[in-house]
């Protein structure tokens, strides 16, 4: 698309231009005035190179001031700014990262093997298990997910579900676990798996409500939301894996080691950064339409959320070509309960999203969605035959 104004190219899904602040043809939107100080060093012309953005109404008449926008209109014009300016610098990079770090990784494993040096193995290990977390945040990027929220952002809240997470974790299992035995399925037992799956749920909210406290007025849709709770839900599962590989290797072997490298990169986006955009979404859900986020509906995901991580550590580990299937089945089940926060977030009308309830609206969009499944499976009737 380019603009009427100053005829600088902007992405299609832009409502601003990012150069001028002109609002583009054919996208409504609220009518602005611009206006931005350009930093020392710089000159004035790029918005994306001010030190100060100031956004205002456009007057009604030549000579009105200016009126302050809404809340609700500043964050979405923040939002088609960033939109502007972040896609086309982020766009196809995910998988270019993916590669570097698969190659990089590889060229390390292959150096550690044959020179036997200590050193390189927190390289291993760090990139082995970031890779697949980072990836996934340079992949909301470039979508226009994370458009409008910076990068620190995001850090901050990655680094903490990681850290912070793992820590209240370790302190609640430590205080409640009282068994080591196995369960049925050779795995934790029944009890010890529910209450892994409550305290590190728990342990992760703990990141994410203050974090919901400070920004709720800047990132106040469902959106952000869901990709908030996931950085931290990802962030947690980085540094665990980091520990998962550590342990294997101590306890036996290299091989064992890349093995669950492997793998926790490959269930990474079905486990933890799931669960954790569930609840989040949720508490987003419940502030938006309640005013407060702690209600009936966010304790249901918390529980929902809680028993698939209860379930993920119980089911025994029925593997296909090393892959573990149920563990395929229940992040399936996640990713399912999540599109409905997906689609919510997106403007999706029906029962199921004009329910206030969330486990109604969820058994209303179960329903919908087998409707949609039988309707795709169902074969065609065979036409009449004439005469």
């Amino acid at each position: 698309m380019i603009c009427s104004r100053c005829r600088a190219t902007v992405v299609v899904t832009a409502r601003v231009c990012p150069v001028c602040g002109q609002a583009l043809e054919g996208r409504p939107t609220t009518p602005l005035v611009i206006d931005y100080a350009p930093s020392a060093d710089a000159p004035r012309g790029a918005l994306h190179e001010a030190t100060t953005v100031i956004v205002r109404r456009a007057p009604s008449e030549p000579n009105a001031p200016a009126q302050p926008l809404s809340h609700d209109e500043l964050a979405a014009v923040a939002a088609d700014i960033g939109r502007a300016l972040v896609v086309p610098q982020w766009r196809r990079w995910w998988w270019k990262m993916l590669l570097i770090g698969m190659a990089l990784y590889l060229a390390i494993d292959r150096v550690w093997l044959a020179t036997g040096n200590l050193f390189l193995l927190p390289q291993l290990f760090v990139i082995g298990t970031f890779l697949v977390p980072i990836v996934y945040t340079a992949y909301l990027y470039e979508d226009g997910t994370l458009y409008d929220v910076p990068l620190t952002h995001i850090a901050l809240i990655f680094f903490f579900g990681g850290v912070l997470g793992s820590l209240a974790a370790s302190l609640l299992e430590s205080r409640l676990i009282t068994s080591t035995g196995a369960g049925f399925f050779g795995q934790l037992s029944l009890s010890n798996a529910l209450i892994v799956g409550l305290s590190e749920e728990l342990a992760k909210l703990m990141v994410v409500l203050p974090f919901l406290g400070w920004v709720r007025r800047r990132f106040p849709t469902l959106m952000h939301g869901i990709v908030l709770g996931a950085a931290a839900g990802m962030g947690f599962a980085a540094f665990e894996s980091m520990g998962y590989a550590f342990y294997a290797l101590i306890n036996q072997n290299a091989a064992a080691m890349h093995d669950t490298i492997r793998l926790r990169a490959l269930l990474a986006p079905l486990g933890h950064g799931t669960w954790t955009a569930i609840v989040a979404g949720a508490i987003w859900r419940e502030r938006l339409t309640h005013g407060h986020p702690l209600t009936t509906n966010a304790m249901v995901a918390f529980l929902i959320s809680a028993g698939l991580h209860m379930l993920w550590d119980y089911v025994p580990a029925i593997t296909l070509r090393g892959i573990p299937l149920l563990h395929l089945l229940i992040g399936a089940i996640g990713l399912l309960i999540l599109r409905f926060f997906l689609l919510a977030a997106r403007g999706h009308d029906g029962p199921a999203y004009r329910e206030r309830s969330l486990w109604r609206a969820l058994r209303l969009y179960f329903a919908a969605l087998w409707l949609e499944l039988q309707h795709l499976t169902r074969e065609p009737a065979p036409p009449k035959r004439r005469g």
